[in-house]
């Protein structure tokens, strides 16, 4: 995919690197011609030294030819313009970062795709990290997402089926193995009900945060 970022600090950064990790074609733009340089240098994104609110900038980066655009610049104010000028050259998929919830809104009345509550965001990880170090979150899925969860070798849950496990007294419905890593052999599986889980087995869980969550300290037992 073409896809435009809209800011080269800490979070556009990342999306730039991981992003052109997974071959999209991946166009950075910010003011700072250093942060371009060092985006290119290090990443190889092509990068655009400019205002992410101008259209001038924007038609220069090729935004209208953007799969998706991001906006994950520090000001709302800058980042509702990047997308109120994305929606305007027909971007399909338009993504803020989000610092003030007042401006949720009016994203969502100018058709803003997804919205990235970071003030949400460093809370919720803050906590998923104090109380389940064990679980680690590989992507969302709009309600659902898709969380890693190691097995501890004391864990009451090593040595059992994924069916056994299932029907454990206190496992929430709605949560699905998609697959586990097996440490012993560095193997993945596609699980089965018959799927015996080991120690310092990585399960990879899919379902809504809280019924992962539960299912993550249920492991941890």
């Amino acid at each position: 995919m073409y896809i435009t970022v809209a800011g080269g600090g800490r979070i556009g950064r990342g999306l730039a690197k991981r992003l052109v990790e997974a071959k999209h074609d991946v166009v950075v733009i910010d003011r700072d011609k250093a942060i371009c340089e060092s985006i290119y240098a290090e990443y190889g994104a092509l990068t655009i030294n400019g205002n992410a609110t101008d259209l001038t900038v924007l038609e220069n980066a090729g935004i209208e030819r953007s799969d998706i655009a991001i906006a994950a610049m520090r000001n709302d104010s800058d980042n509702l313009t990047f997308a109120l000028l994305a929606k305007h050259l027909a971007v399909p998929n338009i993504h803020v970062r989000m610092n003030d919830p007042k401006y949720e809104d009016i994203y969502r009345k100018i058709g803003v795709t997804n919205i990235a509550r970071v003030t949400e965001l460093l809370i919720e990880q803050f906590i998923v990290n104090i109380e389940t170090p064990e679980l680690r979150k590989v992507i969302s899925l709009g309600d659902l997402e898709v969380d890693i969860v190691n097995v501890p070798a004391e864990s009451v849950l090593v040595d059992m089926q994924i069916a056994e496990i299932t029907r454990l007294k206190g496992f929430p419905k709605g949560v699905l193995f998609t697959c586990v890593f097996h440490d012993l052999d560095k193997s993945f599986e596609v699980p089965a009900g018959s799927t015996v889980v080991a120690k310092q087995d990585r399960l990879f869980l899919c379902g809504k945060r809280q019924n992962i969550l539960k299912v993550a300290k249920l492991i941890a037992k």
